[in-house]
C-alpha cells in the first residue's frame, strides 16, 4: 500500500461510522451500488426541486423589458424629485413662506427616505415586484396632487399640504427604490453592479433633465403643470408594473435569478444561493469524509484510544432565524461602504446648497442656463463613471472593488482642492469656469465610483464573506443600507453647506469638506493596505 492515500467519499445517505476492531481504518464504507444510484437520484431530485422551476427561463427580449421598466421607472422618479428646484422657492416665498421653511419641506424627502428605507428593505424579500408598482403609483400620485398647492390660499395651508405630499412622495419612492434594486440584484447575481450601475445611471440622467425640463414646463403652463405631467407619467408607469402579465413577468425573472444564483453557488465550491441556508443543504454538497494513511499510523492495539477522521472546516451558514438587519449592520466593512455612501451624497448635497450662489457671487456665470449647464455636467460624468464603473466591479477580481473607492474618494479630494480654491491657494489660483467644469466632472466621477463600488463591495462581501443568502432578503438589507445612506448624506450635505458659508466663506467651507474627505481616503487607504480581511 503506497505511504500515503486521501480519499474523499460522498455519502449521500449522510451515514457514517467509525472503523470497528478489527477493522482497517482506512475502510470506507460505501453504500451498495444500487442503493448509492436510488440515493444520487433522490439528492438530484431534491436539489432540482429546492431551486424555482415551475417557469421556463427569460427570452433575451423579455430580461430586457424588465430592466427597461425599472430603468424608465428610476429615470421618472429622479425627475420627479429634482424638478421643482428652480421655481418651488419662488412659489412658497410667494405664500408667505421663509428659506427655512422651504428648505425643511426639500429636507423632509431625505429623512422620511432614511427612517423607512431599512423597514422597505426588509419587505422587499417577499414582494419586491408588487411594491416596486404601488410605490411608484402612490408618488405619481402624490407628485401630481403638489401641482395644487399653488391653489390653497395662505402660508399655513400651503406648508401643511406640501409637507404631507412630500412625506408620502417619500414613502412611495422609498418603497420603489429599496424594491427595485434588490429586485434587479436578485433577477441578475452575475452583474449586480452592471445592473445597479444601469440604474443609477438613469437616476443620473433624471436628476440631470428634471430642473431643465422643470423650469420649462413652469415657464409654460405654470406651477401646475410640471407636477401634473411627471406625476401622470409615474402614475402611468406604477400601473403597467402592477398589471398582471408585467407582475408574472417579474416573477418569473426573479426565478430564474434564483435558479442561476443556485448553480453559481455550487459552481462556487457550495456557497449557498437559494431561498435556504439550512445546515443539511450544505452537508450533502460538502466533503463527508476523508481518510488519510501515513507511516506515523495510530496504533490500534493501544485500547481506549480512538482516531477521529479529518474534517473539512466550513464556516457555519446564518440561519434564517438568525438574519437579522442588527446582524447584517454589525460589520466594519458594512459600516465602511455606508461612510463611503454617506462621504458621496455629503459632498452631493453640499454642492446643492452653496455652488450656485459661489458661482453667481464670483461673477463666474451670470445665466441660470449656465448654472443648468454646469449641473447637467456633474450629472453626466455621474452617469457615464456609474455604468463604466460597474461594468468593471462584474469583471474585475473582488478584491479590486475597494481600490475604486479610494480612486473616487482621491478624485474628489483632488476637485475639492481647485473649486475654491482652498484659502491656502487663493493667491495663486483664481476660480474659473473652466476650473468649475473640471471640478464638478471630477466630482460626478468620484462620486459613482464611491457609490457603484461600495454598494457591490457589499453585496459580495455579505453573500461571498460573510456567507448570508443570496437572495432577495440580502438584497433587501443591503438595497436598505444604500438609500438610507443616501438619504443622511443628502440631508446633512445641505446643512453643512450652508451653516459653513454663512458663518464664512465658500473657501473656508471647502475647506472643511476637503478635510473630510480626506479622512475619508487616509481610512481607506489604511484598511485596504493593513486590513486585508476588508478585502474580499
Amino acid at each position: 500500500m503506497a505511504n500515503e492515500l486521501n480519499l474523499a467519499v460522498e455519502d449521500p445517505a449522510g451515514l457514517q461510522r467509525r472503523p470497528q476492531m478489527g477493522e482497517n481504518e482506512h475502510t470506507v464504507i460505501v453504500p451498495p451500488r444500487g442503493d448509492h444510484s436510488s440515493s444520487s437520484s433522490s439528492s438530484s431530485t431534491a436539489n432540482n426541486n429546492s431551486h424555482p422551476s415551475s417557469s421556463p427561463s427569460l427570452s433575451p427580449w423579455q430580461d430586457r423589458l424588465i430592466l427597461l421598466l425599472l430603468t424608465v421607472a428610476n429615470f421618472i422618479i429622479a425627475f420627479g424629485v429634482s424638478l421643482q428646484g428652480p421655481f418651488f422657492p419662488k412659489e412658497a416665498e410667494s405664500k408667505g413662506a421663509q428659506p427655512i421653511t422651504y428648505s425643511s419641506i426639500f429636507a423632509i424627502y431625505e429623512l422620511v427616505m432614511l427612517v423607512t428605507s431599512f423597514a422597505f428593505g426588509k419587505l422587499a424579500g417577499d414582494a419586491s415586484e408588487l411594491m416596486s408598482g404601488a410605490g411608484l403609483t402612490l408618488t405619481g400620485l402624490s407628485t401630481a396632487l403638489f401641482g395644487l398647492l399653488t391653489l390653497l390660499p395662505g402660508q399655513l395651508p400651503f406648508v401643511g399640504a406640501a409637507f404631507a405630499l412630500r412625506i408620502v412622495e417619500s414613502l412611495g419612492a422609498t418603497a420603489f427604490a429599496t424594491s427595485s434594486y434588490s429586485f434587479i440584484a436578485a433577477c441578475h447575481p452575475q452583474k449586480t453592479g452592471t445592473m445597479f450601475a444601469t440604474l443609477e445611471t438613469a437616476f443620473g440622467g433624471g436628476v440631470v433633465i428634471g430642473p431643465v425640463v422643470g423650469g420649462f414646463l413652469y415657464d409654460l403652463g405654470g406651477f401646475l403643470l410640471p407636477f401634473l405631467t411627471v406625476g401622470a407619467m409615474m402614475t402611468t408607469g406604477g400601473v403597467i408594473i402592477l398589471s398582471g402579465p408585467v407582475q408574472r413577468l417579474f416573477r418569473r425573472g426573479k426565478e430564474a435569478g434564483q435558479r442561476k444564483a443556485a448553480e453559481i453557488g455550487e459552481e462556487g465550491g457550495g456557497v449557498e444561493a437559494g431561498n435556504s441556508v439550512q445546515s443539511s443543504s450544505v452537508d450533502s454538497r460538502k466533503l463527508l469524509a476523508a481518510v488519510s494513511e501515513t507511516d506515523h499510523s495510530i496504533n490500534n492495539d493501544e485500547e481506549g484510544e480512538e482516531e477521529s477522521l479529518p474534517t473539512t472546516t466550513e464556516v457555519p451558514l446564518p440561519t434564517e432565524s438568525s438574519i437579522t438587519l442588527w446582524r447584517f449592520l454589525a460589520s466594519p466593512a458594512i459600516l465602511l461602504d455606508a461612510l463611503i455612501i454617506i462621504s458621496a451624497l455629503n459632498l452631493m448635497g453640499f454642492n446643492g446648497a452653496t455652488l450656485e450662489v459661489f458661482l453667481r457671487g464670483g461673477g463666474i456665470v451670470s445665466s441660470t442656463l449656465a448654472v443648468s449647464l454646469l449641473f447637467a455636467a456633474l450629472g453626466a460624468a455621474y452617469g457615464v463613471g456609474a455604468l463604466l464603473c460597474g461594468k468593471a466591479c462584474d469583471r474585475l477580481p473582488p478584491k479590486y472593488l475597494l481600490l475604486f473607492s479610494i480612486a473616487g474618494s482621491a478624485l474628489t479630494a483632488v476637485g475639492l482642492i481647485f473649486l475654491g480654491p482652498l484659502p491656502f491657494l487663493e493667491h495663486s489660483l483664481a476660480p474659473s469656469l473652466l476650473s468649475a467644469v473640471l471640478c464638478l466632472l471630477l466630482f460626478g466621477t468620484g462620486s459613482a465610483l464611491k457609490q457603484v463600488a461600495a454598494y457591490t463591495h457589499a453585496l459580495k462581501y455579505t453573500i461571498h464573506r460573510r456567507r448570508f443568502p443570496d437572495n432577495q432578503t440580502t438584497y433587501g438589507f443591503i438595497s436598505g443600507m444604500f438609500f438610507a445612506c443616501l438619504s443622511l448624506g443628502g440631508f446633512i450635505g445641505p446643512i453643512i453647506g450652508g451653516s459653513l458659508v454663512q458663518a464664512s466663506t465658500f473657501q473656508t467651507a471647502t475647506l472643511v469638506m476637503w478635510v473630510i474627505e480626506l479622512v475619508v481616503l487616509l481610512t481607506l487607504l489604511t484598511l485596504h493596505f493593513c486590513c486585508p480581511s476588508f478585502r474580499l
